[in-house]
């Protein structure tokens, strides 16, 4: 009996520290609203989206906690990372066809902490065509496979995709995080680049997990 009472004592209080831990994510300090929210890739599970660039050394620095967390996430969570493309930048836009064609081949998560580490850390320069095959050579990559891939139609469709996105949220720095198309974080609202930022992405999926079950119900 006494073991019951306390195995409901330690429930309750993991309960509580649930919901005050949910409760300590404040609009203005941890997130922005935004609005109109936008709509998700995929209708019934809760959206994430990474916004970010190769050549950003905050996106580098935050890269090794995101990767551990999405590799942990429930099957409710749709997590999805968009390469920024602004107009004029075409720096930026090489690296985001570099990215689109290796989503194509379902490489892209594989490879993300890798080539972070190519163009900021050993400033390989992966714009270059030749050195961009050299090393995906060396990461197991199929070149010739890649190739079809890397600037096809369907790879520039994906870059226009990806500059419209950028555009509909309004990106103007990376890297950006976005839940279900309602809130935005970053490292820079919450002046943190570290293990902060996917606790509170938990704590945003977790504010929208009771909305997203009411709507499959009414289905």
């Amino acid at each position: 009996m006494r073991y019951k009472w306390l195995k409901g004592i330690v429930f309750g209080l993991g309960l509580l520290a649930a919901s005050v831990t949910q409760a300590e994510v404040k609009e203005g300090k941890d997130y922005k609203l935004l609005s109109p929210a936008r709509q998700v890739e995929v209708p019934g599970k809760i959206e994430v989206i990474e916004f970010f660039w190769y050549g950003c050394p905050h996106c580098k620095t935050i890269e090794p906690f995101v990767d551990t967390w999405a590799k942990k996430l429930p099957k409710d969570v749709n997590f999805r990372r968009v390469h920024v493309v602004w107009q004029g930048r075409n720096d930026i836009e090489a690296h985001a066809k570099l990215f689109a064609a290796l989503q194509a081949m379902g490489q892209d998560a594989r490879l993300q902490n890798a080539i972070f580490k190519a163009v900021q850390q050993d400033r390989i320069e992966l714009r270059r065509e030749s050195t961009l095959f050299d090393w995906l050579k060396k990461q197991g990559v199929d070149v010739n496979q890649f190739k079809s891939h890397y600037g096809s139609f369907t790879g520039n469709i994906a870059l226009k995709k990806m500059e419209q996105t950028t555009q509909n949220y309004g990106i103007d720095g990376v890297p950006v995080f976005v839940v279900n198309g309602k809130y935005m974080t970053s490292p820079a609202i919450l002046g943190k680049e570290d293990a902060t930022l996917t606790r509170v992405l938990d704590e945003l999926i977790a504010k929208e997990r009771p909305a997203a079950a009411g709507k499959k119900k009414k289905k």
